[in-house]
């Protein structure tokens, strides 16, 4: 059974271990071809790029036997698998540091398409779509707004913003953002907007209003070269 210890070793390695602009080209690639299980490395690389090794400490907010930083227990019986991952975006999380080390640990062994010019096209117009959404949209809006420029379902472009939240490209200015800093657990956790149907968004994105708009220097800095 994998302890709090050994699993905060392994994704503070697997970050160390990523290339970051490899991981962009997969999530850029895979625009057009749904090749999902390389999109997830993005955003299990954003949540983790501050990610530090630290000791266990119990929740000031929430279970006592959760960690108020990671949100791991001392020990756990489950281990992640490669099924996980081909099963992303259901059932999986970003901020569960479980399955984000699994999938950075495990990423130089899947198939990456790389972008083309449909997906260097698809990518301009979701920005496109969001940078043009007015001040008073909402998540329902912003999801919207991505059909027919994004293959797929609901939940995956749901996937996506959530994605782009972590990244703080699209974060209200008085949230943090993972591209700040590690966002704890309990902090994550405890930040729940007033509209119970937001709260089935993750952290930061689900305080996002048309307001907010879009981060445009960390679009630059993690998408720059493909727009």
């Amino acid at each position: 059974m994998p302890t709090h210890l050994e699993l905060v070793a392994q994704a503070a390695q697997a970050v160390a271990n990523t290339d970051p602009d490899a991981i962009a080209q997969a999530f850029v690639g895979s625009l057009s071809t749904r090749n999902l299980p390389a999109r997830s490395a993005f955003g299990s690389y954003v949540v983790l790029q501050n990610f530090v090794a630290h000791e266990f400490r119990s929740s000031e907010q929430f279970s006592k036997l959760g960690c108020f930083y990671c949100g791991l227990s001392q020990e756990t019986k489950r281990v992640e698998t490669e099924e996980r991952v081909l099963n992303y975006p259901s059932q999986t999380h970003h901020t569960s540091i479980q399955y984000s080390a699994y999938d950075l640990s495990s990423f130089e062994r899947r198939h990456i398409d790389k972008p083309g010019p449909k997906d260097l096209q698809m990518l301009r117009d979701i920005f496109a779509s969001l940078r043009s959404l007015p001040a008073e949209a909402q998540l329902a809006d912003m999801i919207k707004s991505l059909q027919g420029k994004l293959p797929g379902n609901k939940l995956e472009r749901m996937k996506l913003l959530e994605t782009f939240g972590y990244a703080g490209i699209l974060c209200p200015r008085d949230h943090d953002h993972y591209s700040g800093g590690f966002v704890t657990s309990d902090d994550a956790n405890s930040r729940q907007p007033g509209e119970f149907y937001k709260r089935e968004w993750a952290y930061p994105v689900r305080f996002w209003t048309g307001r907010d708009g879009v981060n445009e220097s960390l679009v630059t800095k993690y998408f720059g070269k493909y727009l």
